[in-house]
Formats: structure tokens, sequence, C-alpha cells
């Protein structure tokens, strides 16, 4: 599991968990059509990413294939944070 992946599903059991047990939450299952977030949660879960991690979410990102899952979180978060590494090498460059 990595770090990313613990951060999340740490995020999820502290606020949505309502005393459940996420460690069996499968990294692939859908985060909204399971009921664990909400709308209002997917803003909560936004803010976690971008404070966390230190990225930036636009809106046209805020789509399923993104943050529907633990999986995909997980992969774009990465994405984001390797966008944000090549970028910082082409300044300093």
């Amino acid at each position: 599991m990595t770090t990313v992946e613990q951060d999340v599903r740490t995020f999820l059991a502290e606020n949505f968990s309502l005393g459940r047990d996420v460690s069996h939450l499968s990294p692939t299952q859908s985060l909204t059509e399971r009921g664990f977030i909400d709308s209002v949660g997917i803003v909560e879960l936004l803010t976690f990413l971008e404070t966390r991690f230190d990225i930036q979410v636009n809106d046209d990102e805020t789509i399923p294939e993104n943050i529907d899952t633990i999986d995909n979180i997980v992969r774009f978060v990465g994405a984001k944070r390797g966008a944000l590494e090549a970028t910082a090498r082409d300044v300093g460059a």
C-alpha cells in the first residue's frame, strides 16, 4: 500500500466511516455508488487532497475517473505530483 493510499484511507476512516472498518474497502469500489461519501464529502476529499499533497485540482478534473475510487485517487494524485515535479525541473533548468 502506498503512502497516498494510506493517507486517503485514514482520511476516509476519520471523516466518513461512522465507525466502519475501511481496511476491507476495495480500492476499485466506487465511493459514491456505495454511499460511502456524497457530494459534500467529495468537496471535503478534494480539499484534503489539495492540502495534504500540495496539488491543485481544477474543476474539470473532478470526474469519477479521478476521484471515485481509492485506486483512481492514488493514480490522480501521482499524476498531479509528477506534473508538478516536471514543471519544477523545467523552471529550474
